[in-house]
């Protein structure tokens, strides 16, 4: 057995190297916290598997300095298509809708491996690597750590088992976590008896390949998605109850290619699956959390799983680097505000998804007749697709509810994400790469908020009041508590030194 080694102990140990781990990982160095991320897997995934990320993951991206490198390695799409059977009943561009609300408007095929790869990459810069091959076994913990077990399989088959000490775990290992296990947490939810397959593919015929597009039908579900080669999709369908269990390609072939809907040129990868839809009854015990699959499973309608995820690690990584710099109490804050997002989306992904693959009367009208009328009709509205890319895009996502979101300036709330606002010289969100509290004003400073943030360590960051704040809802001269997220803490129309203060007691780092 290796022997502990307390000076090599981390102050965060990481179950899982999929991307929530790595963004994990990648956030909490860059703010100076020590981290060990383990992983039983050999290497980087190899397979796609999630395929998209969205604007809101981008900004993250762009905070961490990875953005340009994430858009050198994939491709954006902003088409939608709806087929009935093989026929195209309609047809929805999104191009343009987010260009005055995010610097990524648009989605992003930037497939799972090529994620992993992006962030490994950019850890091991900083010097940390994964601990690949290595199984968390077991984790205790009491007032003073956490306590876990790793087994690592060496290049000669024998196993070793280690003794780690840490401050705090993070579960990053996937649906079957083992962290989860050993805290008895359940995965609450259920899963669909309906079976899907998945298969990337090269084709050709009436479906774009670079858009989405959806196939309605009495018998089938089918989706097609573009991946970053030109000509290159991934198909997701229903697998038809007689086919049994042992599905091959070639039995779903001629579905994909009815009609004329597609032609496939070449197969590169296919496999079957069951989707689940269970949310973890908590997210956090003690020093322990729960982040991405490990703590929520869902359908793949809106490209959102890796991408809740990647905001899970975002949204964790700053307040764990608080709490081990001597202000904990934003800890509590990460379950009430992400599992109620996880539960949101799960409920709202499973009425879609059940809507698009039942097969009660009710479900198929819906999806033959009604929703191929009233599609087109609805997307021609441009507060409808705005709605929708707001939507899908996670930009929308706010935190209304949460302990950290006090007070109004203008239309925008604490716990709203801060708008982007362009300038000549760049824009707002340049100010966020340093991933720390900061106080934002549109207009002109007060004083007595200078002096304020000077005393308080926080920076000041002053931009121009004009036509482009005045349409994101901010207020001139107001005051704005921006966290190292991006989500404002504290709005008010003028400096408040009393409530500045209390805010700041309860929640800032000293």
């Amino acid at each position: 057995m290796i022997q502990p080694d307390r000076l090599s102990d981390p102050e965060v140990l990481i179950s899982g190297a999929g991307p929530t781990g790595l963004m994990l990982a990648l956030w909490l160095t860059k703010l100076g916290v020590r981290v060990r991320i383990v992983e039983l897997r050999s290497g980087p995934v190899q397979e796609t598997r999630a395929i998209a990320v969205q604007a809101r993951t981008l900004e993250f991206y762009d905070q961490l300095g990875l953005s340009a490198d994430a858009l050198k390695r994939g491709r954006p799409f902003s088409g939608f298509n709806l087929f009935v059977a093989s026929q195209r009943r309609g047809a929805v561009s999104l191009h343009g809708v987010g260009d005055d609300h995010t610097p990524y408007p648009y989605l992003y095929t930037l497939t799972q491996d090529q994620n992993e790869a992006l962030l490994v990459e950019h850890l091991a810069a900083l010097g940390v690597a994964v601990e690949w091959q290595t199984r968390l076994t077991g984790c205790t913990q009491d007032g003073q750590g956490i306590t876990a077990t790793l087994e690592r399989a060496e290049q000669t088959a024998e196993r070793r088992t280690e003794t780690v000490h840490a401050q705090y775990i993070a579960a990053c290992d996937g649906a079957g976590s083992t962290v989860r296990h050993a805290l008895k947490i359940p995965l609450s939810g259920g899963t669909y008896d309906e079976r899907f397959y998945v298969a990337d593919v090269d084709l050709e015929g009436k479906v774009p390949t670079g858009e989405v597009s959806v196939v309605l039908d009495t018998s089938q579900f089918l989706a097609f998605f573009p991946m970053v080669e030109a000509g290159r999709m991934r198909v997701v369908g229903s697998v038809p109850a007689a086919l049994g269990e042992e599905v091959a390609f070639e039995a779903v072939r001629p579905e994909i290619e009815a009609g004329g809907l597609a032609h496939i040129t070449n197969l590169h990868w296919f496999s079957t699956y069951r989707v689940h839809h269970r949310v973890a009854d908590h997210f956090q015990q003690g020093r322990a959390f729960i982040l991405g699959d490990a703590g929520h499973v869902h359908t793949p309608v809106g490209g959102q799983g890796m991408n809740t995820g990647l905001g899970d690690a975002t949204n964790l990584a700053w307040k764990l680097a608080q709490a081990l710099r001597g202000a904990p109490a934003t800890l509590a804050t990460y379950e009430a505000e992400r599992r109620p997002f996880a539960l949101s989306l799960v409920h709202t992904t499973d009425r879609v998804f059940t809507a698009v693959v039942s097969s009660a009367p009710l479900a198929l009208w819906l999806r033959l007749h009604l929703i191929p009328r009233i599609v087109p009709i609805l997307t021609r509205l441009s507060v409808v697709r705005r709605l929708l890319f707001l939507t899908v895009s996670q930009t929308r996502l706010h935190y209304p509810h949460s302990p950290l979101s006090v007070g109004r300036a203008g239309k925008l709330r604490g716990g709203m994400r801060l708008p982007w606002v362009r300038s000549a010289a760049g824009s707002n969100f340049d100010a966020l790469k340093t991933l720390r509290w900061q106080v934002h004003v549109y207009g002109v400073p007060s004083p007595a908020l200078l002096s304020w943030c000077g005393r308080q360590g926080v920076a000041l960051h002053v931009f121009a009041f004009g036509a482009v704040a005045r349409r994101a809802g901010l207020l001139e001269d107001a005051a704005y508590l921006v966290r190292p997220d991006g989500y404002i803490g504290l709005a008010a129309p003028q400096f408040e030194q009393a409530s500045f203060d209390a805010y700041a007691q309860r929640w800032l780092p000293a």
